[in-house]
């Protein structure tokens, strides 16, 4: 005897890594874009909106991180430091993260 057998009425969807690809790709993108714009436009509101850049200090290679602006909203945390002295900005980058990735899970499906 198996026990009682009925189903669910969940619907899940598998669609493998691809969403984590999009997004980080979308991601990736944004912050060339926002870097870019930071370098030939420091001082513009809208580009300090879009998000503000520092460069790493250090011997190791060369590294600007987002301080500012939409891109530091978007950056995961780097620490668990940061996450206590900052929560805010770790919800906001996990709903970012879960949203853009379920997005891009249904637009997935339904264009493959």
């Amino acid at each position: 005897y198996r026990g009682p057998y009925s189903s669910y009425p969940i619907k899940l969807f598998y669609t493998s890594n691809i969403p984590i690809i999009l997004q980080s790709a979308l991601v990736s993108n944004l912050y060339v874009i926002s870097q870019m714009m930071s370098i030939r436009f420091s001082g513009n509101f809208f580009v300090n909106l879009l998000g503000t850049w520092q460069e790493a200090g250090g011997g190791g290679p060369a590294r600007s991180y987002p301080i500012g602006g939409l891109c530091y909203s978007l950056s995961p945390p780097e620490t668990l430091g940061h996450i206590a002295e900052d929560p805010i900005h770790a919800v906001l980058y996990i709903i970012f993260m879960l949203g853009s990735c379920a997005f891009f899970s249904k637009t997935w499906i339904e264009v493959s």
